[in-house]
């Protein structure tokens, strides 16, 4: 799903800056040491995979690798996340710093109209015996074919690149034959189950879904019952 803003990020390693991207609006990318991330950063100090933004329809989630990092915006005033959190980073400025490493390594954040006009836009590449990009992504979630299933009708949004409902869990109920408060249930359960896990943070069921259909592809097209998949909406 593309990003409805624009984004871009300015980087400053051990006091220097290092250059300033456009964040890609369809599309994640990774930054760290990994030669290829999109925002590669050459420093020995700096993991491989320090971050990564991918973008959602009000700005990018930005998920963390194995370092802690601090968040300053005026959504979430001064926090500091544990390693694997998701952070929904919205319209407006956003500094993100990672305490933990040898020297400073801050990110300056700006997402809105315009915001990135004119400037290169950072890419991942793919890099012959390296990981792959997609090394972010937990593995497999077990989960019942009847959780998949009320899932995959609950972020069918998502697998169709459509805006979302106003009320996940009463379309996806209604869709369904079933209760809100069934379809509630299971979206509980998942996140607790992910956050357990996979070390993450999920907060909202937008994560949630963002996780399971964007990041590890927990939820595919095949997930949605026969009478879902219409060919209006087929993914690209």
């Amino acid at each position: 799903m593309e990003c409805l803003y624009d984004g871009r990020v300015r980087l400053k390693v051990a006091g220097a800056v290092r250059g300033t991207w456009a964040l890609p609006t369809d599309d994640e990318v990774s930054v760290g040491r990994v030669s290829g991330a999109g925002i590669h950063i050459p420093n020995r100090w700096v993991p491989e995979h320090l971050c990564r933004f991918l973008p959602y329809e009000q700005g990018w989630l930005l998920q963390l690798g194995r370092a802690r990092a601090r968040v300053l915006n005026k959504y979430l005033d001064d926090i500091t996340f544990n390693p694997r959190a998701v952070i929904a980073l919205q319209p407006g400025r956003t500094k993100v710093w990672f305490p933990e490493l040898d020297d400073l390594c801050r990110m300056d954040v700006v997402i809105g109209a315009g915001q990135a006009q004119g400037l290169p836009v950072a890419e991942d590449q793919e890099v012959v015996g390296e990981r792959s990009r997609t090394s972010y992504a937990a593995y497999r979630i077990n989960l019942t074919p009847l959780q998949r299933q009320r899932l995959a009708v609950a972020f069918e949004h998502l697998l169709k690149d459509q805006r979302p409902p106003a009320n996940i869990a009463a379309t996806a109920a209604a869709k369904l034959g079933t209760s809100e408060q069934v379809v509630k249930k299971v979206l509980a359960e998942t996140k607790e189950k992910v956050n357990r896990e996979r070390w993450l943070n999920l907060e909202t069921t937008e994560q949630l879904g963002h996780y399971l259909v964007r990041l590890s592809r927990n939820l595919m097209w095949d997930d949605l019952p026969p009478q879902f998949r219409d060919s209006e909406g087929l993914p690209g």
